[in-house]
């Protein structure tokens, strides 16, 4: 069993800030997203589609296909449901969604 927590160490350094931006789907629902600084290595990424209609019964939903150091590319997806069969299949949810993403990491040195 371990003893009582010992003397907690002085600060470390400040983390950089996110990086974020919202990002609008071409006609293939997808967004690329061209960071404005470069990372160290491959960034975390969050991305949150914005549902256009939310009061209809279709859904939005974002995948992150690609991360690199420079880009990240998300594409947004939304059911069309099939009356009386109780099916949501996905299809490109097309032009003009917005997506709201962010980028933590270390940021390359300029």
């Amino acid at each position: 069993m371990a003893g009582p927590p010992g003397e907690q160490g002085p600060p470390g350094p400040r983390g950089a800030a996110p990086a974020a931006a919202v990002v609008t789907t071409g006609a293939d629902g997808r967004a690329t997203w061209t960071y404005s600084k470069l990372f160290t290595a491959v960034p975390v990424i969050s991305a949150l589609p914005v549902d256009p209609n939310p009061a209809d019964d279709r859904t939005v939903t974002v995948t992150l296909e690609q991360v690199t150091t420079s880009s990240a590319t998300v594409r947004v997806w939304r059911t069309q449901p099939l009356l009386g069969l109780g099916l949501l299949p996905l299809l490109p949810a097309g032009a003009g969604r917005q997506v709201h993403v962010t980028a933590s990491g270390e940021p390359a040195a300029m």
